[in-house]
């Protein structure tokens, strides 16, 4: 980035900008904050670039001078709202704090920097989204092999996974799903659609130069060190491949940005394409699985209807689960069985979510602890959520659902707890430099600096009173001023009673001042106690951090457990207010068969917070060999996206584990689900809403195979009639012909149901209507058969439009279905009050051609003898189009 501001010679400058600009030239990519007393300081750029985020005032040093230097601060105590502007915002913070005590310096406060904070390393639990992962992503491409690899990293929890990709599209379709908020690559080895998705879609990019971060010669051991392993196999790696580059990568940026080992990633998991059901981004978001595609947000959306978890690290299990549904039944078939369980034993559910939610966030506490960020409150948080852990385990294991029973066997940390209770305070305060964090009891000494330090008066009131009663002078008093400190005042008439070892310091008119070892003694004590004691403490809550490492394995079993709980009891609690069946589930590329379906986000939509029966009209659904097709044909407004969608989405919830909203359901497992629905361009890379409409059709033809399901709604109503028709015909020949998945195709070319007739397999399905005095009553039901129209005219009423127009539609519509023409040849559409005149010499359309002349032309343009079976039902298709039947 270019500089904005000039910076003045390095004689001109302070030596503490002279260090500003030292420090900054390691840290180019972040925004400074350097803390100079009570403020975080930004000066140069930096303060240019921060002041219009962070929302606070630009000004300058020596303003109007040839040495004005741009600046803008902000206070020290509330520097976490303003680094999480800036992370928003996808920049760097770099925090250069002072590391010696002001007093004590001489000359410049020594200052360093102690953190680099990232949109994809932050672990402030005040910057993180408590039920969102928040991922780094390393990605690595080996332009030889054609091939690479991303490692995802989510420091704040220490999961940490890796995904192979066999070209540059699988790269962009996982960067889709996945969403890392920030992303490191070489932009000269990323294929070009990778390095375009990541510019304009990921929040954070930092171009990796060379070997900056690690040594690419070194990965594989960077890697064997971390996890003290002897060889990568164990993981599924090979010591010179990408995967293992792109993990040892993400490993060493988030070392470098936190100054830490990170001993709590303590495993890495490859993830292969196979061992679950694949959904990319466009899918999740035609079906606002996550976000609301036209409101944005989360509100109405299946996560909005399906999150019951209590809990951040459940919100964030159970978004995994449907990014990653299950493909082996009986995998999916043990989740239903603890949601029954639970579903059945409303006391013990309510007991075990009561539980959960009093829980604190155990893995981000754990890293917390490892970056030795934990404060006194997170530690008492982790010590309360322990105490809960065994009664949770218990209620687990006594199940007889074999995934609840296994919980109960994770190590229950009692020892941890237990070390945790000794030596916390009941309420802790929330910094350690308060003091109040370790337990009166623990250390003698401790407990006497702290009661120095709150309660030095008592302890001078004391002294005081025994000097008293020793000498005999009852008017006796200590003081203290900052010559001499404390000292003993006693008045003239009473000096014959001083004892000798009573030291003189000063003469008063009407009194004496001395000192004693023993007040001097005190003195010491009080001055130091409370240094002493937030020393100890320190010492103490350090070997509490220690303690909540090493045990760092144990927590993270015990969080997943836990989470795990979490998910299956909101799918029960789910089940059971919204009515929810359990589904049976077989093979894969078996039938999907489901009576009643509705759509889960509709549904609720409608009833609000309730209970099912909210006037949602459900529907049945049977996708087998005798019906693998279904084109769904009815009026705009009639349903059928609502239809085409909650047949998708009630296969994801099933493989996901949850009940689904069905009277019963029999699904057989699908390995991908495919969505094509709606309009929208990508004007950023000059795509139109055809061609997109075009690209996520092709990769549907390219990649489902017989055990997926196809969700395509109006494909080929982005061009020209004829055009939009003849490639949504072809689309359905080649999805019955080749891959063969199950599919649903909703559409308004009612052209297209006569493929039923040509194709075993495919069947026609439409929404049912009712028409009442003019007037049409969507009964929103599906049943057997096409529709006839598509009650565009009706719909565009209901709109508003003026009568006028609908009026005139109505006769333009009328003779286009009479196919009248006039002597001229002209369509008859065209005459009547407001028709356009006809332009001398214009060329029709075919579709306005005389019939005589329009059957002698496509002769003419045929090679009669050529003419395949299906050439020549397409033929007479196409003459019946034109000839309107």
């Amino acid at each position: 980035m270019a500089r904005r501001s000039t910076i003045p010679e390095a004689s001109q400058l302070t030596p503490m900008l002279r260090h500003y600009l030292e420090v900054k030239s390691a840290h180019e990519d972040a925004l400074l904050f350097y803390r100079m007393g009570d403020f975080f300081e930004l000066f140069f750029d930096d303060a240019v670039d921060a002041a219009p985020l962070l929302e606070v005032s630009l000004t300058a040093r020596h303003k109007g001078s040839d040495k004005e230097v741009p600046m803008c601060g902000v206070p020290h105590h509330s520097v976490q709202t303003y680094i999480g502007k800036a992370l928003r915002a996808g920049r760097k913070v770099a925090i250069c704090e002072q590391v010696e005590d002001p007093k004590a310096a001489k000359g410049l406060v020594k200052r360093e920097v102690t953190q680099v904070i990232t949109p994809g390393t932050v672990v402030a639990p005040e910057l993180l989204d408590g039920k969102d992962a928040n991922l780094l992503g390393a990605l690595v491409w080996d332009a030889r092999a054609g091939a690479g690899a991303g490692a995802y990293l989510d420091v704040s929890t220490g999961e940490f996974f890796l995904r192979r990709y066999p070209d540059g599209d699988a790269m962009v379709e996982d960067l889709g799903v996945i969403r890392p908020r920030e992303a490191l690559f070489e932009a000269a080895e990323l294929p070009e659609a990778a390095e375009a998705f990541i510019r304009a879609e990921v929040m954070c990019v930092t171009e990796l130069e060379g070997d900056r971060y690690v040594d690419r010669r070194r990965a594989a051991e960077v890697l064997r060190e971390h996890f003290s392993a002897s060889t990568l196999r164990g993981f599924g790696l090979e010591d010179k491949e990408p995967a293992t580059d792109a993990a040892a990568v993400a490993l060493e940026y988030a070392r470098a940005t936190q100054f830490s080992t990170l001993d709590h990633i303590q495993s890495l998991a490859v993830r292969r394409g196979d061992d679950a059901m694949v959904i990319d981004a466009t899918t999740l978001a035609n079906l606002d699985v996550f976000r609301n595609q036209r409101e944005g947000g989360r509100r109405a959306t299946l996560i909005s209807v399906l999150d019951r978890t209590v809990t951040s690290p459940g919100g964030r299990r159970l978004k995994d689960w449907l990014r990653r549904p299950l493909m082996i039944p009986s995998a999916v078939a043990e989740r239903h069985d603890a949601v029954e369980e639970l579903l059945q034993q409303h006391g013990l559910r309510s007991e075990i979510r009561d539980h959960l939610e009093q829980l604190g966030d155990l893995e981000r506490l754990l890293s917390r602890a490892v970056l030795s960020s934990m404060t006194p409150r997170e530690a008492a948080a982790l010590r309360d959520s322990l105490r809960r852990v065994p009664a949770l385990l218990d209620m687990a294991g006594g199940c007889q659902a074999e995934l609840l029973a296994d919980l109960a066997d994770v190590d229950r940390l009692e020892d941890l707890r237990e070390r945790l209770e000794s030596l916390l305070e009941d309420e802790p305060t929330a910094k350690l430099e308060a003091g109040g964090v370790i337990r009166t009891g623990v250390d003698e000494e401790l407990d006497r600096c702290r009661s120095l330090a709150r309660d030095a008066k008592k302890h001078i009131a004391s002294m005081q009173e025994r000097e008293r009663e020793q000498t005999g002078i009852s008017s006796l008093k200590i003081r203290y001023n900052k010559v001499f400190g404390y000292y003993l005042e006693v008045t003239k008439a009473n000096t014959h009673l001083v004892p000798e070892h009573y030291i003189r310091k000063q003469t008063l008119v009407n009194a004496e001042r001395y000192v004693t070892p023993e007040i001097k003694e005190l003195e010491e004590d009080i001055l130091s106690a409370e240094e002493r004691q937030l020393e100890l403490e320190r010492v103490y809550f350090e070997s509490l951090r220690r303690a909540v490492v090493e045990r760092g394995e144990g927590l993270r079993e015990v969080a997943s457990a836990l989470s795990i709980l979490d998910v299956l009891a909101g799918f029960a609690e789910l089940a059971a207010h919204r009515r929810y069946c359990r589904p049976s589930m077989r093979a894969l590329g078996e039938p999907i068969q489901i009576s009643d379906g509705r759509h889960p986000v509709v549904e609720a939509s409608l009833s609000g917070a309730g209970a099912s029966g909210s006037g949602f009209v459900p529907n049945d659904i049977d996708l087998d060999d005798d019906a693998r097709i279904v084109i769904l044909t009815g009026p705009n407004m009639g349903g059928k996206s609502t239809y085409l969608r909650q047949v998708a989405l009630i296969v994801l919830m099933a493989q996901a584990g949850s009940y689904v909203p069905a009277a019963s359901a029999e699904i057989g497992v699908v390995d991908r689900i495919f969505t094509r629905v709606g309009a929208s361009d990508d004007l950023a890379r000059g795509e139109s809403t055809f061609m997109v409409e075009m690209i996520e059709t092709a990769n549907i033809l390219h990649h489902a195979t017989g055990e997926s399901l196809v969700i395509l709604d109006e494909v080929g109503r982005g061009t020209a009639t004829f055009d939009g028709m003849s490639l949504a015909w072809a689309i359905i020949e080649h999805l019955h012909s080749a891959a063969r998945p199950k599919t649903l195709f909703a559409t308004h070319y009612h052209e297209l149901t006569e493929l039923a007739q040509l194709l075993p397999g495919v069947v026609n399905r439409t929404l049912a209507v009712k028409e009442w005095q003019d007037q049409i009553v969507f009964l929103r039901r599906i049943v057997p058969g096409a529709a006839d129209k598509s009650y565009g005219l009706h719909v565009a009423r209901l709109a508003g439009l003026p009568s006028a127009v609908i009026d005139r539609a109505a006769e333009v519509l009328a003779n286009l279905e009479k196919q009248e023409y006039d002597p001229a040849g002209r369509p008859r559409r065209a005459e009547g009050e407001g028709a356009p005149a006809p332009v001398p010499g214009s060329e029709q359309m075919a579709l306005f051609t005389p019939p005589q002349e329009l059957v002698a032309q496509l002769l003419r343009d045929t090679d009669v003898d050529q003419l395949t079976p299906l050439a020549a039902l397409n033929l007479i298709a196409s003459l019946k189009n034109r000839l309107g039947g």
